[in-house]
Parts: structure tokens; C-alpha cells; sequence
């Protein structure tokens, strides 16, 4: 049996979400954004060595030498 989403609304969560502690139900939403490709491509960049972890290696070592301006 496949489910749609509508099901899933309408007959999953109405049932499931308040049986869920907190701590699950934020485990359920972390599950459900695994599947989103941006998400997951931005966790991927900030790991160490990612992408955005580079550029703010490069950022701070710009600030290191002066080469910088504060925030307006």
C-alpha cells in the first residue's frame, strides 16, 4: 500500500504526533529534512573542510592581515 501525502496528513499524523515526546518529535522533523538535497548540501559544506568551512578559513586569515572593514 503507498501512502499519499494527504493520507499521511490526514490519517498519519493526527495519530502519531501526539504520542511523540518532544525529543522524537524533533527527531522525526531531522528525519524528514534528511531527504531535502539543499539541506543536505549545505550541512555537507560546513563540515569540516566543505566548502563555507573554507571560505571562512579564508575570511578569518583576510581579517588576520588587515585586509578587512568593520560592519558598518
Amino acid at each position: 500500500m503507498t501512502l499519499t501525502l494527504e493520507d499521511i496528513k490526514e490519517d498519519v499524523l493526527p495519530k502519531l504526533i501526539p504520542t511523540l515526546t518532544p525529543d522524537e518529535k524533533l527527531e522525526l522533523t531531522r528525519a524528514i529534512w534528511e531527504y531535502d538535497e539543499w539541506d543536505l548540501q549545505m550541512m555537507e559544506d560546513c563540515k569540516p573542510g566543505g566548502f563555507l568551512d573554507e571560505l571562512s578559513k579564508q575570511a578569518q586569515e583576510e581579517d588576520n592581515r588587515g585586509e578587512t572593514e568593520d560592519w558598518p
